[in-house]
């Protein structure tokens, strides 16, 4: 049975009238890396902020290794946040900027400076130590940020979109950083983005959200392969979408008729559905978000989503 680090049983929150998230439930297992995926505005950063503490819940229970934290404040949570602004400190060193967590739970200097070094050593920036932040480029600066994260082994890791302000080539390596050192450590993680190449390269699971819910949780390959909804499907990769009428059902097989041209797709049906039910369903080849030196080639068969 895993060993959930992280448990949320209806938690929600609304703004007046407006349900910025509908009660949700979600199980995260220790050393497990779980992103919150989604567009602007469908609750991602919203249940990033409730398990920080840095939002009050309307309802719903929180716990941290079987702890309760629903209401606590984010120190009482034995978490650890990088932001994507990196928020360090510009008159301090990088050795100095690392060790301050330390220093505030009382370790000792000398302990505190060892840390923070070996810190260094694992994000592979021994040499900036004596640096201050100005002096080093944006990719340091956030192998920093995790670093000073990691140096006082929080329960929970909370990324909030940690690569947005890197370009592209920059993001890419880090992605396999941050992967590197999850890897390693066995530390959890819980990342945020809107970026589904960053989710698919990095995640051990997925949550899909969309309108404040999660629209489906799974693995990469689960919610690539397996959709279980339209937007699923039309979200991740590029997908060719097609509208037709069921006209049989062989278990969960059904024959569609296309509504463009007439033609006939063979689906998989993601619920119950009988002849004459109107669909949506995707076929042929989809482009895959996964970087890939030439096209993957994708099953034909389509997938069927009830009207």
């Amino acid at each position: 049975m895993p060993n959930f680090k992280l448990k949320i049983s209806g938690l929600t929150k609304r703004y007046g009238d407006f349900v910025a998230l509908a009660p949700t439930d979600l199980e995260v297992a220790e050393g497990e890396f779980l992103t919150l995926l989604g567009p602007s505005g469908s609750g991602k950063t919203t249940l990033l902020s409730l398990i920080a503490g840095l939002a009050v819940p309307d309802g719903g229970q929180l716990l941290i290794n079987g702890k309760d934290v629903t209401y606590g404040a984010p120190y009482e949570r034995d978490i650890g946040m990088v932001f994507q602004n990196y928020a360090l400190f510009p008159h301090m060193t990088i050795a100095e900027n690392i060790a301050f967590p330390l220093k505030m739970r009382r370790v000792d200097a000398a302990t505190a400076r060892r840390q923070a070094l070996e810190a260094l050593e694992m994000v592979r920036l021994p040499h900036v130590a004596a640096r201050f932040p100005k002096e080093l480029s944006g990719g340091q600066q956030q192998r920093i940020a995790l670093a000073r994260c990691l140096v006082y082994k929080p329960s929970i890791i909370l990324m909030d979109e940690p690569l947005g302000a890197l370009d592209k080539k920059l993001r890419d390596h880090m992605q396999l950083e941050i992967k590197r050192i999850h890897r390693e450590l066995g530390t959890t993680i819980v990342y945020v983005t809107h970026d589904q190449e960053e989710a698919m390269t990095m995640s051990d699971r997925i949550c899909l959200m969309n309108g404040g819910k999660i629209e489906q949780l799974g693995t990469p390959s689960d919610l690539y392969f397996r959709p279980r909804t339209l937007f699923v499907a039309d979200f991740l990769g590029e997908s060719n979408l097609f509208e037709g009428t069921v006209t049989q059902v062989r278990g969960d097989h059904v024959e569609v008729a296309l509504a463009q041209g007439g033609a006939v797709a063979h689906a998989v049906t993601n619920a119950p559905v009988a002849a004459g039910a109107r669909c949506g369903s995707w076929c042929g080849r989809r482009t895959s978000p996964w970087p890939t030196a030439s096209p993957l080639p994708m099953r034909s068969a389509a997938k069927c989503w009830t009207a």
